[in-house]
């Protein structure tokens, strides 16, 4: 499994958590055996706690992202390179096995 796959996997992984949390906490609110006004309340607080992670939560999947996304630009720079001067060093050996040398 690549590094980029098991990122996707773990931030897959986090974001199910986190959904599930969050349902089980308002499912939690709403059975309680609580007022209706502290109930919509309780809701409201575990609304804005899920707010705050989710914003959290798509901070650092924007981070990955950038962090990924630059290995790999940083990777194909790279091979590019390695590339043009393999390509350099087979065209010179042919240039001098065509002259004889």
């Amino acid at each position: 499994m690549s590094e980029r796959d098991e990122d996707s996997g773990i931030m897959s992984f986090l974001v199910g958590v986190g959904i599930g949390a969050a349902a089980g906490a308002i499912g939690a609110l709403m059975y309680a055996p609580r007022a209706g006004a502290d109930t919509r309340r309780g809701v409201a607080e575990a609304v804005g706690e899920l707010r705050g992670r989710a914003d959290k939560l798509a901070e650092q999947v924007r981070a990955t992202t950038h962090e990924v996304s630059e290995k790999l630009r940083q990777d194909l720079d790279t091979a590019v390179t390695a590339g043009k001067e393999a390509a350099a060093a087979r065209r010179a050996e042919l240039e001098r096995a065509v002259r004889g040398e």
